[in-house]
């Protein structure tokens, strides 16, 4: 259950066909639903989540022989590449190797849901979230697990990650909270939270001129399934607007903009936000222009988290 492009093993998404055909040849001697049949998904449920902290905890202790024991002994690991781990010694020695090659990494699980198409058997989603040190932008991606119960206890049988590639607005959750500047004088600030459905971030952004009118806007960011990408719609109060395609290359997200300024005249940049360690990011804009004008960059300014107010 790891980010493709860093880890090398683990989560394994079953082809859809394969769960279909396993679900079918167990599901007949599922029993109806009742009162004993709910508390037993429940009690079921909370198995398999507490399977998820525990990965969760052994990886990043970088204890590989305890995240083998978490499968099945025949249990299977792949890679979104095709490449499969099989057998607990295999998986063991797979992510032995992944962590000495990647001291400190550490990953986050997030279960999305667990359901159960057989008696004995249980399906996990969610994402995982890998981050490699305060500087390095986390990475998301889906993963599918599949479990089997032997002997009363839960382990996987099967795990994948898909979506090699794809963002999601998880990855943007370290932007969260409040930040702000100055830049010539000029206080800046922005703002970051979770939509209440968490389908979106709102932003906001204020600067404040010494002796003038303070100039805000808003921003709403959010994942583009027709992209796989993240795209963002930008809204200034004096009528100007925009809208930015994301993407990361693992140190920095560069927005690519395009927009109007109120009297209609086209305008576009790149915005490279670049985190510097847990508290403190750079913004800058390149490749900006106005019209046919080309506009110099802007210096890289940094912006420090503030503190939550009380």
């Amino acid at each position: 259950m790891k980010v493709a492009k860093l880890i090398r093993l683990a989560a394994a998404l079953v082809p859809v066909a394969a769960v279909l055909v396993l679900a079918w040849m167990q599901i007949q001697a599922q029993p109806a639903d009742d009162k004993s049949t709910v508390k037993t998904r429940a009690a079921d449920t909370a198995a398999i989540r507490q399977s998820a902290t525990q990965f969760t905890e052994a990886f990043n202790k970088g204890d590989a022989k305890a995240v083998a024991a978490l499968y099945t002994e025949e249990g299977e690991s792949r890679e979104a590449s095709g490449e499969t781990f099989v057998g607990r010694a295999e998986i063991e020695k797979a992510y032995g190797e992944f962590f000495k090659a990647n001291p400190g990494v550490k990953i986050e699980v997030q279960v999305k849901s667990i359901r159960f198409p057989a008696k004995d058997m249980a399906v996990e989603e969610g994402l995982a979230r890998l981050t490699s040190g305060p500087k390095d932008l986390p990475r998301s991606a889906h993963y599918v697990a599949v479990h089997s119960r032997e002997g009363g206890q839960w382990k996987m049988a099967l795990s994948a990650e898909d979506s090699v590639g794809q963002y999601y607005l998880e990855d943007l959750d370290w932007l969260l909270g409040d930040w702000g500047t100055k830049v010539k004088e000029t206080a800046v600030k922005f703002s970051f939270v979770r939509d209440p459905k968490k389908s979106f971030i709102t932003g906001t952004f204020t600067r404040m001129p010494p002796g003038k009118e303070p100039i805000s806007g808003s921003i709403r960011i959010a994942f583009d399934p027709e992209t796989g990408r993240i795209r963002s719609w930008g809204f200034e109060d004096d009528g100007a607007h925009s809208q930015s395609l994301w993407s990361c290359d693992g140190k920095s997200w560069i927005l690519d903009a395009r927009g109007v300024l109120p009297d209609g005249t086209p305008v576009g940049e790149r915005i490279i936000v670049q985190r510097v360690s847990g508290d403190a990011i750079t913004w800058r804009s390149v490749d900006r222009f106005a019209g046919d004008s080309k506009l110099p960059d802007t210096t890289p300014m940094r912006l420090t988290r503030l503190a939550a107010s009380k």
